[in-house]
């Protein structure tokens, strides 16, 4: 569903007048009505809330870093594609050798490296995240990540992580994780900002929301059923 469907969706519930176009460029500037646009902010906030939730499908993206010798520092991203700083690792795994890289803290990471000499170089076995850079200035800053030992040659390092989506601005763009939570959620809210009903309705649909949240990760999990198992070698 687009933003202007899920807002829509959420005003209908509320009985309030729909938005009947798409609006242009960023809804801040936008011409519809302020609570329109509240409920905007309030479908957002239950995104963010659905997405730390679980680990979905939708979310998941896959970085690759093409090493440098003698570079132990990349960022996350460029100017056209950023990991931001709001994710999970999944793994972190080199292409040309298979070697799945292990996260150590910063504090380790430096005593590794310093003082750099060339027994530091070779393969990277671990990483670490290291602070954040601005590849643009058109959205959030993106992790830095530091490999140890420091590349010695050009290699290949997919980075998979679970990522949030940005907020949803324009009336065009598509939600990536399950629209009725979000829905719900963000209705769930709009209530509660009323104060109207003493928290009767906002209660059962709040409640109504958890059921949703818990059947779409339930549908989403079934694809990954693998990563629920535990083995012992």
């Amino acid at each position: 569903m687009t933003y202007r469907e899920i807002i829509n969706s959420v005003l209908r519930r509320l009985r309030e007048t729909e938005i009947d176009s798409d609006w242009s460029g960023d809804i801040s500037n936008s011409t519809i009505t302020p609570y329109q646009k509240l409920i905007g902010e309030l479908v957002n906030d239950s995104k963010k809330s659905v997405e730390s939730y679980h680990d979905w499908n939708a979310l998941r993206e896959t970085f690759n870093i093409r090493t440098k010798a003698g570079n132990m520092q990349y960022t996350l991203g460029d100017a056209l594609r950023g990991a931001g700083v709001s994710f999970n690792v999944l793994d972190v795994i080199n292409q040309s050798t298979g070697t799945v890289l292990e996260q150590i803290p910063n504090d380790e990471m430096n005593r590794k490296i310093f003082p750099i000499s060339p027994s530091n170089s070779g393969e990277p076995r671990y990483y670490a995240f290291n602070g954040i850079s601005q590849a643009s200035t058109s959205r959030e800053p993106d992790f830095n990540i530091d490999f140890y030992p420091i590349p010695d040659e050009q290699q290949i390092i997919s980075v998979n992580i679970v990522g949030a989506q940005q907020d949803l601005t324009t009336a065009s763009q598509v939600l990536r994780v399950p629209s009725q939570p979000v829905i719900l959620g963000a209705w769930a809210r709009a209530i509660a900002e009323r104060g109207e009903d003493g928290g009767t309705q906002q209660g059962a649909v709040a409640g109504e929301a958890r059921d949703a949240l818990l059947q779409a990760v339930q549908l989403d999990a079934g694809n990954f059923e693998y990563e629920r198992d535990w083995y012992v070698n």
